[in-house]
């Protein structure tokens, strides 16, 4: 288990540097729905990972088996674009008006997309963020137009992050045991304006474009700690 002081370490060494791509996110504002539950969410503070009290529904990304909570109040469900996606969800959602009124067929919207948009291999990527999130990406509505129901992409600005690669199965340090495991091919460790957290290597290679790789050699980052 890496924890964050050990991840903060690493980062003090020589690292990858790292930009976003131009590859589009989904976004799908979700808020606002009846039946949620009390929740924590974690969130980054100026001294590391907390867990927030929030409203929610709770649901997991099968991609790092991270929990991820749909806030109730300002909540949205992102995804990667790619070919046909973004008209299967709006699809559904025409024929299925309510989606966004409950809890519960919020959740059978999760499982529709898991499913039937983002499944590639068994292992679906959805992940939760919320509206700030969503009107920080590049050429995004202004806030207040991302409503409901009001799904676009956008990319993310070109703000630079930190890297640090790990092997398949070792596993981060979340805010109260919210772990975040590397899946096969491995992951990498990002560190950036929002904090440090996982992202799959696969993931990775197609959110971000690798601007420098120290010319010294990088220490194996991947062993148990």
């Amino acid at each position: 288990m890496i924890t964050h002081e050990q991840a903060a370490k690493m980062f003090e060494e020589p690292t990858i540097e790292a930009v976003p791509t131009d590859m589009k996110r989904i976004v799908i504002p979700a808020y606002g729905f009846a039946g949620a539950k009390d929740a924590k969410r974690q969130e980054w503070g100026n001294d590391g990972p907390f867990m927030e009290d929030v409203k929610g529904l709770v649901f997991e990304n099968p991609k790092d088996k991270a929990e991820q909570v749909l806030k109730q109040n300002d909540g949205v469900l992102l995804c990667y674009d790619a070919p046909g996606r973004k008209e299967k969800i709006e699809t559904y959602l025409k024929e299925n008006p309510k989606t966004f009124m409950t809890a519960n067929t919020l959740q059978k919207f999760i499982d529709y997309l898991k499913n039937e948009v983002v499944n590639e291999g068994g292992k679906a990527d959805l992940w939760d963020s919320d509206v700030n999130f969503a009107a920080s990406l590049k050429d995004a509505p202004a806030k207040e137009d991302i409503k409901p129901g009001m799904v676009f992409s956008a990319v993310k600005k070109k703000e630079a992050l930190l890297a640090v690669f790990v092997k398949e199965g070792i596993e981060f340090e979340g805010a109260e045991g919210k772990t975040q495991t590397a899946g096969k091919g491995g992951a990498y460790l990002i560190k950036d304006g929002a904090g440090m957290r996982m992202i799959q290597k696969a993931e990775f290679n197609k959110a971000y474009s690798i601007t420098k790789i120290p010319n010294q050699n990088i220490k194996d980052n991947s062993k148990e700690m």
